[in-house]
């Protein structure tokens, strides 16, 4: 069977969704600058059909299943949850950053994982810090700016 562009190849399937490698650049050039990694329906409705998770293809193994189980936590979270993107996003992340540590590459890992987490969508994940965790919140940011500003203030 002929895969339509931009998938490149169906990687395989976790429960009811498919898993498709997809060409980035294709993706970014004519459907939606801002994709990176991947996208399921609930992030790009517009262009990932439902039941799909896309994963660009450039990724190397480890980043790929770790970018697959965080785009079906976040798609879950959505969907059956209402949650919003933000909000999906941080638990996402706070999830692949514990498979990153914990799991191989493989899909089996992440259908374990994705299992794992099914049984307990809503509960806290441990949290592990984020190696730019000061940098990542945006009112620091917003105060390193205006500190600068200030400090090029001063100078001038």
């Amino acid at each position: 069977m002929k895969l339509r562009p931009p998938r490149v190849r169906r990687v395989g399937r976790v429960g009811r969704l498919t898993i498709y490698l997809v060409s980035g650049v294709d993706v970014r050039n004519q459907l939606d600058i801002d994709f990176t990694q991947g996208g399921n329906e609930a992030i790009y409705p517009s262009y990932v059909p439902a039941g799909e998770i896309w994963i660009d293809a450039v990724l190397g193994p480890r980043d790929r299943a770790a970018t697959i189980l965080h785009e079906m936590v976040e798609r879950h979270l959505m969907i059956r949850h209402g949650q919003d993107y933000d909000h999906a996003h941080d638990v996402a992340s706070a999830r692949e950053r514990v498979f990153r540590t914990k799991h191989d590459s493989s899909l089996a890992s992440v259908a374990a994982a994705y299992r794992s987490f099914l049984r307990a969508p809503l509960a806290p994940v441990a949290k592990l810090p984020r190696p730019d965790e000061r940098a990542a919140r945006p009112r620091n940011i917003r105060r390193e700016i205006d500190d600068l500003l200030a400090e090029r203030a001063r100078r001038a």
